[in-house]
């Protein structure tokens, strides 16, 4: 699902550039040059995703006769437009995510990815045609190391600011759009905005509008590369956790690194009972 700004911009003119970004991937999915070709301006400047700067039509053309026919054998390819502005009513440009897939249409191993921006103008006849494309691939994911760790603590680190301030953004800025969360009552929370709206209310008033908390990151395992588990220590205050007590509850977190970036896929919180 892609979002669209200015909130008052056409969908009727939003969907046409959809379909011409679909367009981008059937022509490149069928090698089809022409095709591919008749979606620029004639002014056009490409950037490849290799780092080549090619300016004009005549140009984008020599270089994909000599790359496209061939260049998709054994691969597919699939296009999806996140984020569409428009800078004038005529002028606009699509953020767009791209994977390269087998024929199969799985992801290929390691995985293929890229972020290209497209910058369109609308044409004379009404229509629009591409003035700018960028390609730009997403690094592969390295080993997980120091840096992760350090990412973690950092993310863990602004759930707690965020609760101890009453900030639900901050305090949830770290999930995945398709997170799952179960809180300390069995309650499930499902995706993003359903956790985003929960932190509100409950930060907005109750004890937790008042409540403290002071966290410690532990038992950090990475399950592959780009997916680990860690629990999650909670004292009311710092000071009661250098006291020694045992912490009031415990959670156990699954993170996952996408483009780059690691979120919380998964939180799971328990309630530590207390000693009688």
């Amino acid at each position: 699902m892609h979002t669209i700004t200015p909130a008052e911009a056409s969908s009727l003119d939003a969907d046409r550039l959809v379909e011409l970004v679909a367009v981008v991937e059937r022509t490149q999915r069928a090698e089809d040059v022409e095709g591919f070709l008749a979606l620029f301006d004639p002014e056009a400047v490409w950037v490849t995703g290799g780092g080549r700067r090619l300016v004009g039509l005549d140009v984008i053309a020599e270089f994909t006769r000599s790359v496209l026919p061939g260049g998709m054998a054994g691969m597919s390819v699939r296009y999806e437009v996140e984020h569409i502005r428009f800078i004038t009513p005529d002028v606009a440009l699509t953020a767009v995510r791209q994977e390269y897939l087998t024929t199969a249409g799985e992801p290929l191993t390691p995985r293929s990815l890229g972020l290209p921006t497209y910058l369109w103008r609308r044409g004379a006849g009404g229509d629009w045609s591409m003035v700018a494309g960028q390609n730009t691939g997403v690094p592969q994911e390295g080993p997980f190391g120091p840096e992760d760790v350090a990412a973690l603590h950092a993310i863990v680190r602004d759930v707690q600011e965020g609760f101890n301030t009453n900030d639900a953004e901050l305090m949830t800025a770290h999930f995945a759009s398709d997170a799952l969360v179960v809180n300390a009552l069995g309650k499930v929370h499902r995706g993003r905005d359903e956790i985003v709206e929960s932190s509100r209310a409950g930060l907005a008033a109750g004890f937790l509008h008042e409540a403290t908390a002071y966290y410690r990151l532990g038992d950090i395992v990475p399950l592959a590369d780009d997916v680990a588990t860690a629990t999650k220590d909670a004292w009311p205050t710092e000071e009661a956790a250098r006291a020694g007590g045992p912490p009031e509850m415990r959670a156990l977190y699954v993170f996952q690194r996408r483009d780059g970036r690691w979120l919380i896929a998964r939180r799971s919180n328990t309630l530590v009972p207390t000693a009688n």
